[in-house]
């Protein structure tokens, strides 16, 4: 009827997946991340699962920063990390910036594009975070790019950018989320000027006679 509540929400959008960025491989070539024997060996979910350590090459000893899963970039710091280099305070700050002015002037010879739309400090994403598990920073990636599927998993392969040959063409993994927006539409009057995904829930249980 014309008084029933009808709501959808999607969080996010998508975009094409045409080049994968590593991540790793950059913080190499730029000198945050050492290894000590590299070999042709890819990093597999399986080989997580068997040994938990897909960071068997890299020398810790002269690594400053680590990427693992969907842009998240660890810092190796000091009394938080087994083998940190970093020191809280002014060097953390110092390597923070280096990495995201770096992978933020990244460019794409095939392309001329940047493949790395921001890059965030955790405080620009996240409140009441658990510091010693939330990733020190994130990277957004631009459409047509993906974090790439060994970034993913700790892997170092020899190229910073590769093209993405699998069937999975489609992705918003790691993308800059202001380039795949949600789309929220309902069929009553919305009368916040930012509404957000977490207000649906307690919005649905008021239209259901419940308190949140």
């Amino acid at each position: 009827g014309p008084e029933t509540l009808f709501i959808v929400c999607s969080d996010h959008g998508f975009s094409s997946f045409r080049r994968g960025v590593n991540i790793n491989t950059w913080l190499v070539r730029n000198g945050f991340m050492t290894l000590k024997g590299q070999t042709n060996d890819p990093a597999t979910l399986e080989k997580l699962f068997d040994t938990r350590d897909l960071f068997q090459n890299v020398d810790w000893s002269r690594t400053k920063a680590y990427a693992l899963g969907l842009g998240s970039i660890y810092l190796n710091v000091v009394g938080r990390e087994r083998d940190g280099t970093v020191m809280p305070g002014q060097e953390y700050g110092d390597v923070s910036r280096k990495i995201q002015e770096g992978l933020e002037g990244l460019v794409d010879p095939l392309t001329g594009e940047h493949p790395i739309a921001k890059v965030w400090t955790r405080q620009e994403l996240y409140t009441g975070f658990d510091p010693n598990l939330i990733p020190d920073l994130r990277a957004g990636n631009s459409l047509n790019y993906r974090v790439s599927w060994q970034t993913t998993l700790g892997g170092v392969p020899p190229d910073i950018l590769e093209d993405n040959r699998k069937a999975w063409s489609g992705d918003h993994c790691s993308l800059d989320p202001s380039l795949v927006k949600g789309i929220f539409f309902t069929s009553r009057p919305v009368t916040v000027s930012d509404p957000n995904i977490i207000d649906i829930a307690p919005t649905v249980l008021r239209a259901l006679g419940l308190s949140p």
